[in-house]
């Protein structure tokens, strides 16, 4: 068993940061006026808007076994069998899943289910799943020259019509 941690950024230990502080402002101004709705009510806004946040950031995991990747964040998991594994690949996508960066891994599973997740050892993670085969990862270098290559001639050949006489 492997256990790996997710990646965080910079950005999520600031909206943490910033969450925890409104709660605790909004909390601390329900206890000031008083009475048991307010005092329930700071009670509410702790538990969910600083706790919920804090859980996720403290127990994101993949923990990844012979036949198995478990997902852990917060109360949420997910256990996916590592033969359903169809690919894995680099994505900077910004939808919601248990990957606490950007610097992500989109695993496609089963029937058209996928997940995103950032383990801190991408590379590591990857060879524990067995499926450095199925990683569609950045373009590889001669591609990328390539890709320069036509931009170039795009940007020329751009140019040259502007210039030309029509």
């Amino acid at each position: 068993m492997h256990v790996f941690k997710s990646k965080v950024d910079n950005w999520v230990l600031v909206c943490l940061l910033l969450s925890i502080s409104a709660c605790l402002m909004g909390a601390s101004v329900a206890l000031m006026v008083g009475g048991t709705f307010n005092y329930v009510f700071a009670a509410i806004i702790l538990i969910l808007g600083a706790g919920f946040p804090v859980w996720l950031y403290a127990s994101t995991r993949y923990i990844v076994t012979d036949d198995d990747l478990k997902i852990i964040s917060g109360p949420f998991s997910w256990n996916i069998s590592i033969q359903s594994i169809v690919s894995v690949q680099e994505t900077h996508s910004a939808s919601a899943s248990p990957a606490l960066s950007f610097d992500r891994l989109e695993i496609i599973y089963g029937e058209d289910k996928a997940i995103i997740v950032s383990p801190l050892d991408k590379t590591r993670f990857i060879q524990k799943l067995g499926k450095e085969k199925l990683i569609v990862g950045r373009k590889n270098t001669r591609t990328k020259a390539a890709d320069k290559d036509s931009r170039n001639n795009a940007k020329k050949n751009k140019a040259s019509r502007k210039n030309s006489p029509t």
